[in-house]
């Protein structure tokens, strides 16, 4: 009987330390196909400019175009890599330095778009909000990275919520609007783009500015968004919406920029990600609804309507990768059909995506928008 114990006790252990020895291996791979990523991202699309400032190239080498949403994404990507010990710091300031000196007039807001014509760089004027969040965010990652820079850049950081809340900010319905052009005479005023509900990156803001209108922000457009995701069976949520009055409906066709404004699309295909780390209940019943429906996919292609109808018959990262971050994040069933599905994602070499398929991915690939 003591004989027959102690082998089944050594079964045991065996079977434990075979685990551990897999959940090591596959942590470790992970860890070195998320490197690899970051690398292959940076090579590809962080480009020298002068004066020691850099710039993630939105365009092509023959034609290089700068975008605030792509410097943020690029910023918040190397403030976490740097969190890894892959990067310096010396790398993110390059990417500072280019967003100084390409702020919107005087304000601390980045001029939306650049284009280098002629050897000279041209500032498209306005700003776009999810860009200044993201620069925001990535500045007060910076500061748990590189510590010694940390009252530098979380100065930065306040001056930029500062300047949200001056510019980009609909008071009434209490959420970012989509750009300082968006002003409250404007038909864009009451339009709200789906990926710009950040709680955690709110969150964060409330912290380090000290100021409640960002928990404000987070628990208006929260519930907006569960509005919307709950109008259709799906749970799946639009690229932009209006408000009016005390509803929120989807964009139609072409109402804000394109055909596909009230669609799960391009824009919405971050929602996944934003939330991923999100504790909120609110945030917990969208994604657990969208993690329904995805996991349901035979293929997760590049859009949807509302309904669940396919809008495009190919697939792209920039909605695989959202999703496997949301998946990562998640202790379900349906998340681990969908970890199941999506986990290759991190294998495409981003060498061969456009920008913002390859920008999200790497985004992923060093963690998100987690607040650790």
């Amino acid at each position: 009987m003591v004989l027959h114990r102690r082998l089944w006790l050594a079964v045991l252990a065996v079977i434990l330390a075979f685990s551990a020895i897999l959940v090591y291996v596959r942590v470790n791979n992970e860890q070195a196909v998320a490197r690899d990523t970051y690398e292959t991202w940076r090579e590809t699309f962080v480009v020298k400019n002068h004066g020691g400032s850099s710039y993630v190239n939105a365009g092509t080498a023959k034609q290089p175009v700068a975008m605030s949403e792509a410097q943020g994404m690029g910023m918040l990507i190397t403030a976490r890599a740097g969190r890894n010990g892959w990067t310096k710091q010396a790398d993110f300031d390059g990417l500072l330095a280019y967003y100084q000196r390409h702020r919107d007039g005087d304000t601390y807001l980045m001029s939306w778009r650049q284009q280098l014509k002629h050897g000279k760089w041209h500032n498209n004027q306005n700003s776009a909000t999810d860009g200044d969040l993201y620069i925001a965010q990535s500045l007060m990652t910076a500061a748990k990275t590189w510590p010694k820079a940390a009252e530098e850049y979380r100065r930065l950081a306040r001056k930029i919520a500062a300047d949200i809340l001056r510019y980009e900010y609909n008071d009434t319905a209490k959420m970012v609007t989509v750009g300082n052009w968006a002003t409250a005479d404007s038909w864009a005023y009451d339009v709200m783009r789906s990926s710009d509900v950040m709680p955690t990156v709110f969150n964060a803001l409330a912290t380090t500015t000290g100021d409640d209108r960002w928990r404000a922000i987070s628990n208006s457009m929260l519930d907006k968004l569960q509005t919307l995701s709950d109008q259709h069976q799906t749970g799946l949520v639009p690229d932009f919406s209006i408000i009016e009055k005390d509803r929120i409906r989807p964009a139609q066709p072409d109402e804000v920029s394109t055909k596909a404004d009230g669609t799960y699309d391009y824009n919405a295909a971050r929602v996944p990600m934003m939330l991923a780390n999100a504790s909120d209940a609110r945030a917990r019943k969208i994604k657990g609804r969208m993690m329904h429906f995805f996991a349901q996919q035979q293929t997760l292609v590049a859009g949807y309507r509302l309904n669940g109808q396919a809008t495009k018959t190919y697939e792209s990262s920039a909605f695989q990768a959202p999703i496997f971050n949301l998946a990562t994040n998640a202790n379900t069933a349906d998340a681990e059909v969908l970890y199941r599905n999506t986990a290759t994602v991190l294998n495409k070499s981003v060498a061969q995506q456009p920008y913002y398929d390859a920008t999200i991915t790497a985004l992923v690939a060093v963690g998100g928008f987690r607040n650790d």
